[in-house]
């Protein structure tokens, strides 16, 4: 067989449904492992003029979408699996149906197989091992003179080694053939072992790999933790959001089509020059070059802060003048963003833990409900904000300092803005960003990300600490003091800054999501305390 002269298979058309939530929006194939897609591992290994045949089914477009950003240079044909659901489907029947696209030899891969070697050519046939133990979850192999002789398709038995779902097919006609005529069900599914038990007879060779798994959630998890090199790491992503770094792209994915639309229409036409240009959107992703440079959190120094808060006042909250119709849909706004959606998110938060609102003794003091404290909140400062040119979410992870390339002067770009306030597209509240620099300065998410924090609840009573560093320390002092200098209301900042953490409370994983809920409740409390705003406890 001549170099390079096959094909690769991709099977990618299933739900997934192991994965549980994260597959609602997406296909598994395109999961982030470590910041890159399961299935962009598998492209990888093979040389740039290989041709890939994809099944597709579930949340298809999710992967032709993806593949079209991530690897615009590769080859890809895409056969639509008519049925990938119920009886009579499963991998078999997904390689069944394309099997006109596949008259050559071929590597068969799953896209929740990701392995370390280098990849051999399908000049004969084989199957990619890996050892196991539970041996009734895989279709297993007995091996004599290095040739598999038997294959055990999810049953109890005292094989080592499983198949992982990545092979080598030379007598593809063979295979084929086969499938067609035994479509016995193994596990409920049509499954490919029913083909590759009939390759034993030309010979089928055993190959081990390093595997790593992601077809359900628990190995999926470990293998993210596995591949991002750090298992204290805490997992800081949500369900319905995406991020890739691939091929010197940042590939950002959004449940909501929406949220890409108007994200993409953000940068490029009012925020332009404060983030990165956006080069190309498909469905629900979008994708600009990858930036050289660091984190705010990773460099930072007094000089440097003050550097991006001079740059933040010439460059990004530039205050625009309202009419009077125009200010009163922005207080509305500002209400709607501000009161009515932390109600819901609090509500949401509530119906996700089982959390009652009720009295507690938060790190040894007694904070009352949490309703009673918003009773006290002076909601009408709130909704009178500065309109401007809104950013986002505002905090050093999201601003990257790079060098102007003519002036070598310290540049910086805003990551993760957002795509509305409430439903305003060309400008916000410039309180909102100045909370949202204070409240990255009241903890590190570099360091959450990190694990470098702690909750415990036993009853009514909570207790929570975290890291942080000198440096973010001085550079709140250093904030507050530019917040009075320039006339800012820092009493206003704090009680948004608390806001926020309620807020981002439901919509991350546990137990930071009980951390900044008694974070935030806890730090409203003592601001209208200090003030003398006081509540009955």
């Amino acid at each position: 067989m001549q170099q390079n002269n096959y094909k690769v298979c991709i099977l990618a058309a299933g739900v997934g449904s192991r994965m549980g939530a994260l597959t609602t929006h997406i296909n598994k194939a395109v999961l982030p492992v470590n910041f890159k897609a399961s299935i962009s591992y598998a492209i990888e290994k093979f040389p740039k003029d290989i041709e890939f045949v994809i099944a597709v089914g579930h949340k298809k477009d999710t992967i032709k979408d993806y593949l079209s950003l991530a690897h615009p240079d590769r080859k890809f044909t895409y056969v639509e699996v008519d049925k990938y659901i119920g009886p009579g489907t499963g991998p078999g029947y997904s390689l069944l149906q394309c099997k006109d696209k596949l008259k050559c030899p071929f590597i068969f891969f799953t896209p929740d197989t990701l392995v370390l070697e280098e990849i051999p050519p399908p000049d004969q046939n084989w199957l990619g091992i890996a050892p196991v133990k539970e041996t009734e979850l895989y279709c297993t192999v007995k091996i004599k003179n290095n040739a598999i002789y038997q294959l055990d398709d999810k049953i109890k038995t005292d094989n080592k080694f499983a198949f992982i779902g990545l092979a080598g097919v030379f007598d593809y006609e063979l295979l084929f053939s086969e499938l067609e005529k035994n479509k016995e069900m193994i596990g409920g599914e049509f499954q490919v072992s029913n083909g590759f038990k009939k390759l034993i007879e030309r010979r089928l060779v055993p190959i081990g790999f390093t595997w790593f798994d992601t077809g359900t959630l628990k190995k999926y998890t470990e293998t993210n933790k596995n591949f991002a090199g750090e298992s204290k790491k805490f997992d800081f992503s949500k369900g319905d959001e995406f991020i890739y770094f691939v091929n010197g792209k940042v590939i950002k994915y959004f449940a909501n089509k929406e949220t890409t639309d108007k994200r993409f229409l953000r940068a490029n036409k009012y925020l332009k020059d404060l983030c990165p240009k956006l080069e190309a959107k498909k469905g629900n992703f979008y994708s600009y070059k990858r930036i050289s440079g660091h984190t705010l959190y990773e460099v930072l120094n007094l000089q440097l802060l003050n550097d991006f808060l001079d740059w933040a006042n010439s460059h990004l909250w530039n205050r625009k003048e309202l009419t009077p119709k125009e200010k009163k849909e922005f207080i509305a706004t500002c209400k709607a963003f501000y009161y009515e959606k932390t109600m819901k998110r609090l509500e949401q938060f509530y119906n996700k833990t089982g959390i009652e609102d009720k009295k507690n003794i938060i790190n040894g003091v007694i904070v009352p409900p949490l309703k009673d404290i918003l009773n006290k909140v002076d909601w009408k400062k709130l909704f009178d904000g500065i309109p401007s040119n809104f950013h986002g979410d505002l905090q050093f992870d999201n601003i990257l300092v790079t060098k102007d390339k003519n002036s070598h002067l310290s540049k910086f770009v805003l990551l993760d803005w957002r795509q509305d306030f409430g439903n305003l597209v060309e400008f916000g509240d410039l309180y909102y960003d100045l909370a949202k620099l204070y409240g990255g300065m009241t903890i590190s998410y570099k360091l959450i990300k990190e694990g470098r924090f702690s909750f415990d609840m036993s009853g009514n009573s909570v207790y929570y600490d975290f890291f942080i560093k000198n440096d973010l320390i001085e550079a709140r002092e250093e904030y507050e003091e530019f917040l009075k200098r320039a006339g800012f209301d820092l009493e206003k900042i704090k009680v948004l800054t608390a806001l926020i953490f309620l807020n981002m409370s439901p919509l991350h994983n546990d137990p930071f999501d009980l951390f900044l809920y008694f974070l935030g409740k806890s730090m409203l409390h003592k601001i209208l305390l200090k003030n003398k705003k006081e509540i009955d406890i």
